[in-house]
This record gives structure tokens, C-alpha cells and sequence, in this order.
């Protein structure tokens, strides 16, 4: 157990599909799943077409919040590949950024599904 909070969601990790916070996951959990974290993302040493959205954005800063952002934005895209600007916001609401402000992730995410890019 990490700490228990999930409150800021930089831990989000997808498991068996879902996208889950791991600090309210007990690893006896998880055994026999699928894990997939931030660096399953790339293919080959490629980025993802999200992940190139999230650098042309400029939507990150510290980098903090950046591995939860983009897992629960891949989760969001693959249930629904052209979401609205709402709809992305509630989606990553349970994932705090003390830097960027919103606008450049959303925004990311955004063009993201415009390219009909599904990560």
C-alpha cells in the first residue's frame, strides 16, 4: 500500500484495462493481472501519440502529475476516442497538477483525438 490517499494520481497505473490509482492497490491484488504503467506506453522507444501531444503542448512541467495524466487520458481516449473538452476535464479530475493549470493537458489530450490517435 502506498499512501493511501489517491489523491493527486500520479500513480495511475492500467490494470486488466482500467485505469486504477496503485497507492489504493494491495499487490496481493494485483497478482495474476495485467499492469501497465507509464513506460508501457512507448513502443520501440516511440512515443505514443499522446505522449507527442503532451510535449507539442508543452503540458507538463515538473513532470510530477505527467505518468497519471497520461494513463488516465489513455484510458479516457480508448473508451471514447473523440471526447469533449468537458469530458476530458472530468476524466482527469482525480489527477492533480500544481504547475500547467489545466489548459495545455486538456488541450493535449484534445489534439491527441483529433489524430484519431488511440494509445
Amino acid at each position: 500500500m502506498g499512501c493511501d490517499t489517491s489523491n493527486c494520481g500520479a500513480c495511475t497505473v492500467d490494470l486488466d484495462g482500467a485505469s486504477v490509482k496503485s497507492c489504493s492497490v494491495l499487490a496481493v491484488q494485483a497478482d495474476g493481472s495485467e499492469v501497465t504503467t507509464v513506460e508501457g506506453l512507448t513502443s520501440n522507444g516511440e512515443w505514443t501519440g499522446l505522449q507527442r501531444a503532451f510535449h507539442e503542448r508543452h503540458a507538463l512541467q515538473c513532470g510530477y502529475c505527467t505518468p497519471g495524466m497520461l494513463m488516465a487520458a489513455r484510458d479516457l481516449l480508448r473508451d471514447n476516442p473523440h471526447p469533449t473538452s468537458d469530458e476530458v476535464r472530468h476524466a482527469l479530475e482525480g489527477n492533480l497538477c500544481r504547475c500547467t493549470g489545466y489548459q495545455n493537458i486538456v488541450r493535449a489530450v484534445l489534439d491527441a483525438s483529433e489524430q484519431e490517435v488511440r494509445t
